[in-house]
């Protein structure tokens, strides 16, 4: 498992690059590393019995194809033609210039998020896969606790 550690008043944020999902023989599919995090995220902060300590989570999904960093959580009409810069700041470290940000509460709207960013990733066919993706795709997740009073 991912080991998690929220901390009071600190901002954390954990990129997950693996499998959303794996074929097994038989047709069925297991859950990859990506899913199995993000349960164990919210598992995690459903034990908290601390009634002064609130959680956000913030969830982004992004793809790098042709060496162009995009966002799979917006329209791809209002995409930058060009993408995304990544940049790198002193307090915050290296982000994602313009990346969208989504409030999620549940493990079930980041799948949901994870489903409507998979249907908007650049696909190709290849010798091996006519629907293929010939990108990375990354999810970021946020988290914040804080302690209040």
């Amino acid at each position: 498992m991912l080991p998690v550690r929220l901390r009071t008043d600190r901002l954390r944020k954990v990129l997950l690059y693996g499998r959303l999902r794996s074929e097994q023989g038989n047709s069925s599919f297991t859950k990859g590393i990506v899913p199995i995090s993000c349960e164990e995220i919210f598992n995690r902060i459903a034990k908290n019995d601390n009634p002064n300590k609130e959680y956000e989570v913030l969830v982004s999904m992004m793809e790098i194809y042709n060496e162009k960093v995009q966002d799979l959580l917006i329209p791809i009409s209002k995409r930058p033609k060009e993408g995304h810069k990544i940049r790198e700041h002193k307090t915050l470290g290296i982000y994602v210039e313009g990346m969208s940000k989504h409030y999620v509460d549940t493990y079930d709207l980041i799948e949901k998020k994870m489903e409507e960013g998979s249907r908007n990733r650049s696909i190709a066919a290849t010798e091996m896969n006519a629907s293929s993706s010939r990108a990375h795709t990354i999810i970021s997740i946020e988290f914040k606790q804080t302690e209040i009073g």
